[in-house]
């Protein structure tokens, strides 16, 4: 089931950071102790959706997400390894793009790292096109329009 975020999935969450995405990052390292903080305070702006297998099970996957003005950042999504390939990470992005277009949104954009093969082909697969490098930042920052086709 998905569920929007509750206090008690922070640890999950951040496990899942920890796990998926800081491995593939050139940013963080998995043992870096600032990581749980760093990740707190980043998933208190925004809205999150949880993937669990109950109302109160532990989240498996996670999206958090940002609206500004008619815009949709997504910030960061994540399935555990055990998860993937069960159309999750699908889910939820059609959850939050569904969340973005009813408060407003025309565009949904989102950074991707550079060496991130296996997400730059997921976002492509949903739609989502390169708008430009960010070399200084060794990513891609992609979008989709929002309502459309």
């Amino acid at each position: 089931m998905i569920r929007w975020k509750n206090k008690r999935d922070i640890p999950d969450i951040v496990r899942l950071v920890r796990s998926q995405l800081v491995p593939i990052s050139p940013w963080f390292h998995p043992r870096d102790k600032r990581l749980y903080d760093i990740v707190s305070r980043r998933i208190q702006s925004g809205s999150t959706l949880v993937a669990s297998q109950s109302r109160s099970g532990s989240p498996f996957a996670f999206v958090h997400f940002n609206i500004r003005q008619d815009r949709l950042f997504i910030d960061l999504l994540a399935v555990d390894a055990a998860f993937q390939g069960r159309r999750w990470g699908t889910e939820l992005m059609m959850q939050a793009e569904a969340h973005g277009l009813g408060e407003g949104c025309t565009v949904a954009h989102l950074f991707v790292d550079e060496k991130n093969e296996r997400a730059l082909r997921f976002y492509r697969r949903l739609g989502y096109k390169v708008a430009r490098h960010v070399k200084e930042l060794h990513c891609f920052e992609l979008f989709k329009p929002l309502g459309g086709d």
